[in-house]
């Protein structure tokens, strides 16, 4: 992937590289090959090296205001680089949703989700229930010595901003919700209440009918990073959203339910 040219001698642009990728993996999995370049333990290095080059990426935006990436969210679906297929798909999507929904497009960001702040929870629609994720940020060191008035303000609100993502009752296998209840029940109830960690690393023994996919300890840094640098280079995270994905309707109720 890094010596790739186009027929032309010229180089492909780092999405158009992720996509051809993709389109290998779509083909291993089409064809009963279980390997996954993006996860498995094998491909390190070439994990390594896509995460180099697609650092340099940054969406193009057309003349029309247009975005554009070769990457979109339903190719990951066919290519099931989302989904529930393994420990390490699901962590992606984990990922992806919390990036999608949340914004939390660094890692730092996503480091502040743990499960003890994560609350699942069903809102009135209506007549019909509507299941969600709701989700606490921890309070923040509020000293505010030596920092600037508008900083110190963006600081606050994030303080008292709770973040929601709610169930897509279309198409279970995609809901947020459901798959984020199958990441709980796939780790050891001694982290379910932890305030310090969410994203755990895959267990490397484990099959997929393995009560247990993942371990106790955090997802390292460089494998979140490098998770997330390739989550963002998907279309739809480019796009600006008609509705802010934290705003909530005023009818919910307090069915909370840890």
């Amino acid at each position: 992937i890094s010596e790739v040219r186009r027929p032309n001698g010229e180089k492909y642009s780092p999405d158009s590289i992720f996509y051809l990728c993709l389109g290998i993996q779509k083909y291993l999995f089409e064809n009963s090959r279980l390997e996954n370049i993006f996860a498995d333990v094998f491909y390190t290095k070439f994990c390594h090296e896509l995460t180099s080059i697609l650092r340099q990426w940054k969406p193009t935006i057309l003349p029309s205001g247009y975005v554009h990436s070769r990457v979109e969210e339903e190719y990951l679906w066919d290519c099931k680089q989302l989904g529930a297929f393994s420990p390490g798909v699901l962590l992606n999507t984990l990922i992806y949703f919390f990036t999608k929904y949340f914004s939390y497009k660094t890692a730092e960001q996503h480091r502040r989700l743990s499960f003890g702040h994560i609350v699942r929870c069903s809102r009135s629609k209506g007549n019909t229930k509507v299941a969600c994720l709701r989700f606490y940020p921890p309070k923040e060191d509020t000293s505010t010595a030596g920092v600037p008035a508008k900083k110190r303000k963006e600081e606050e609100d994030e303080n008292d901003t709770v973040y929601e993502i709610k169930e897509n009752a279309d198409n279970p296998l995609r809901c947020p919700v459901r798959l984020y209840e199958f990441y709980l029940s796939k780790c050891s109830p001694s982290v379910r209440q932890r305030t310090t960690d969410f994203y755990l690393s895959p267990e490397r023994s484990c099959v997929p009918n393995s009560p247990m996919w993942f371990s106790t300890t955090s997802l390292s840094d460089e494998v979140l990073d490098s998770m997330l640098t390739r989550i963002l280079t998907v279309r739809e995270l480019h796009l600006e959203r008609e509705k802010s994905p934290n705003d909530t309707d005023s009818d919910s109720d307090s069915d909370f339910r840890p």
